[in-house]
């Protein structure tokens, strides 16, 4: 751009010393205008080609950051502040293994909205979220999926570890103490956990976490249920439909 431009200057410079000096009207020799010319094209495009690159520079990086804090709100819930489903699902495509899908749902939730009012809802969401990011940060990929339910994909390490860091985190919920108007309220979750695998699509993993759920709750809640504790009956479908108006 800089090069262009001083060119572009030196061009129209020529050409007026040309016109001016067919015409006799230059004050200085002809080559020696010239010379002046090439400096001056130097200094002043160079300046001004300096400005308008810091312009364009400062506006392009305002909208790189504007684009990267559209795409951070895009990809996170407004509420929790934790990641959205259309982030869960860009994670949950890209684990294949060694890997464990936790699902949580807050116990009762519904007797904090009828008792309190929905207020006091969203900051047992705001806290209970913040107490699961707490225990698994970063490198575990966390996320609201809406209402009371939260999702993690827990990676990497042994499934025991991550069934230890899974139980972590139902006992920081379980003794979270939320101060609300002056009301002291408590609240635990239910926690299902399948494992990620190649050969289980993510619609079977989210399922087969959904019953584990809803074995967790009818197992008394605030605990949490492997896979592997599933009977093996038709009988445990029936358990979501039971126990969803309790939950």
């Amino acid at each position: 751009m800089v090069f262009i431009s001083i060119i572009l200057s030196l061009l129209v410079s020529c050409t007026v010393i040309a016109v001016a000096a067919f015409f006799h009207l230059l004050p200085l020799p002809l080559l020696e205008a010239l010379a002046y010319s090439v400096v001056m094209a130097w200094i002043v495009g160079g300046i001004v080609t300096g400005m308008l690159c810091g312009v364009i520079g400062s506006a392009i990086r305002k909208l790189h950051a504007s684009h990267a804090e559209f795409e951070r709100l895009s990809r996170t819930d407004t509420l929790s502040g934790l990641a959205n489903r259309r982030a869960f699902n860009q994670s949950f495509d890209e684990v294949e293994q060694d890997a464990s899908l936790a699902i949580f749902d807050l116990d009762r939730f519904k007797r904090i909205n009828d008792s309190f009012g929905h207020a006091a809802g969203d900051i047992v969401i705001k806290r209970a979220a913040a107490a699961i990011e707490d225990v698994f940060g970063d490198f575990h990929c966390v996320a609201r999926l809406g209402g009371e339910e939260f999702a993690v994909i827990v990676r990497g390490g042994l499934r025991k570890d991550r069934l230890t860091l899974i139980e972590l985190a139902r006992i920081r919920v379980a003794c979270l103490t939320i101060n609300f108007q002056g009301t002291q309220l408590q609240t635990t979750v239910s926690v299902g956990v399948a494992d990620i695998g190649p050969s289980r699509s993510k619609h079977d993993t989210f399922a087969v976490a959904d019953k584990a759920l809803y074995l967790a709750k009818s197992s008394g809640r605030n605990r949490v249920c492997h896979e592997e504790e599933l009977p093996v009956t038709p009988a445990l479908d029936n358990l979501k439909s039971a126990f969803m108006v309790a939950s």
